[in-house]
């Protein structure tokens, strides 16, 4: 009964060694930029031993950490990809192991609580709830609406520093102008 407990506890977590760009970027607030710092670091410091590593990532504060503890894991050294190492108590008792991961799929659409969410007059902290965006990109996002004015539509947001096609892909489901 147990091992149902922890597969369910691991089935959407994202192992922060073995998760590729796209696993990272369906992450609340990570983007393109800091997906690609968290593999950096992985690839220059070797393989995750704690969560709390993610802090010395560039990109990565304090409020993003707090969103991304509870959506991640870190599998033990040389586990092979799809493998999450869970150890959560529930209950009183500690469940730990290997269980599967089932990552998201990264072309999923967001269904996040949330959605939609007006571009033109969401304030920082619903933008950086977005997928694919984060508190940098939140804050490029206010700054080019109030340097250009309200954006056309949710394409427009290409128009942001640090924003591309495959992010605006991403918001398409919750991203809405009015």
């Amino acid at each position: 009964m147990l091992w149902l407990i922890a597969l369910a506890l691991a089935a959407d977590l994202v192992d922060l060694n073995n998760a590729d760009s796209a696993a990272l970027e369906s992450l609340p607030g990570i983007g393109e930029a800091t997906a690609a710092n968290i593999i950096a670091y992985r690839d220059s410091n070797g393989p995750f031993t704690s969560i709390d590593q993610l802090d010395a990532v560039s990109g990565i504060g304090e409020k993003t950490m707090e969103k991304l503890r509870p959506l991640v894991t870190v599998s033990a050294a040389g586990s092979s990809p799809g493998t999450a190492v869970v150890g959560t108590v529930v209950s009183g008792s500690e469940i730990s192991g290997s269980v599967p991961a089932l990552y998201p799929d990264a072309a999923a659409t967001s269904t996040a609580a949330g959605c939609p969410v007006n571009i033109n007059t969401a304030g920082a902290a619903e933008l950086d709830a977005l997928p694919g965006i984060g508190e940098s990109k939140a804050a490029e996002i206010i700054a080019y609406r109030d340097a250009n004015g309200a954006f056309a539509n949710c394409e427009s947001l290409d128009a942001v520093s640090g924003i591309g096609p495959s992010t605006v892909e991403k918001l398409r489901s919750c991203c809405v102008v009015k």
